[in-house]
């Protein structure tokens, strides 16, 4: 019996990181593999790339890995860089030096993994042929089938969309592991994926790991990110603090009315969307 153990979606979140990698220590899987995005969505993008590469694990990027290294070196900047809305993906792309984006840089986008005796896996971040192509519940069957037209392997993890979520598509298994840093499920907790091959195929565990938030909430406070009471940084935390999506969804709507991010549009936005979505009120004090 082998045990594949897949995390991803770390965003810059070390406590949660720090209580995943105690429990992969009591689970002792025979492979760990880190389906990228290290970095942004949270205060300490530098602090995870320093506790986690060391130990080897292999990896993948994400889509905020490849896009905060081209932050680090200018490109890609809005002409609002400067702005509030940009603060948390400004301060994340500071922390970066430029060995950091030269590592994230050499990152593979997939990778193809064999343990002794069981089916061979595709790791991906968001699709196999694009980072930001989450297979959700949100992909059509048809769009996965494409996507996944080239693939060789039976099993497909992918991560990306912050939640987890198993399909099979086109006779492939599609297993998408939740998020350790910024889940998005309603889930507070550290999330990763177990893969356990009993001879035949592989069987998945969602895996969700408590962990203790404040030192989190405090990094936020202490960082800097919050300094210039932006409202992204704010929604962020908010993210944090949730188990939900705010920021991208709420700047996306303002994107498409041409209005900037301020609290009293965040009311409107949040009053059209789920039930789930908490009173639009600052949660940085």
């Amino acid at each position: 019996m082998s045990t594949l153990a897949v995390i991803s979606d770390l965003h810059g979140n070390l406590p949660a990181l720090e209580a995943v990698l105690a429990d992969l220590e009591r689970v002792q899987p025979d492979r760990v593999v880190i389906a990228g995005d290290f970095v942004n969505r949270g205060p300490q993008s530098r602090a995870v790339l320093e506790r986690v590469a060391p130990l080897g694990f292999p990896a993948i990027s994400g889509n905020h890995d490849t896009w905060l290294a081209a932050l680090s070196r200018g490109a890609y900047r809005p002409a609002e860089w400067k702005m509030p809305e940009w603060t948390p993906v400004r301060k994340a792309t500071e922390e970066l030096t430029p060995a950091w984006a030269n590592w994230l840089d050499a990152l593979p986008q997939t990778l193809h993994v064999e343990l002794p005796g069981a089916a061979p896996v595709l790791i991906v971040h968001g699709s196999p042929r694009h980072q930001r192509e989450g297979m959700g519940r949100l992909c059509p069957d048809e769009v996965a089938a494409e996507a996944l037209a080239d693939v060789s392997e039976s099993l497909v993890i992918g991560a990306h969309i912050h939640y987890p979520y198993q399909r099979t598509v086109a006779g492939k298994q599609v297993v998408v592991i939740g998020a350790v840093g910024c889940p998005f499920n309603g889930d507070q907790n550290a999330q990763y994926g177990l893969f356990t091959w009993d001879g035949r195929e592989w069987h998945f565990e969602h895996r969700s790991i408590p962990y203790d938030h404040e030192p989190l909430y405090a990094a936020w406070r202490e960082s800097g990110y919050l300094d210039d009471g932006s409202i992204a940084s704010e929604l962020m935390l908010l993210e944090h603090k949730t188990a939900r999506s705010h920021y991208a969804p709420f700047m996306l709507w303002c994107a498409e009315r041409g209005i900037p991010m301020t609290w009293q549009d965040y009311a409107i936005f949040a009053a059209e969307r789920s039930p789930f979505t908490p009173p639009p009120t600052r949660v940085a004090s």
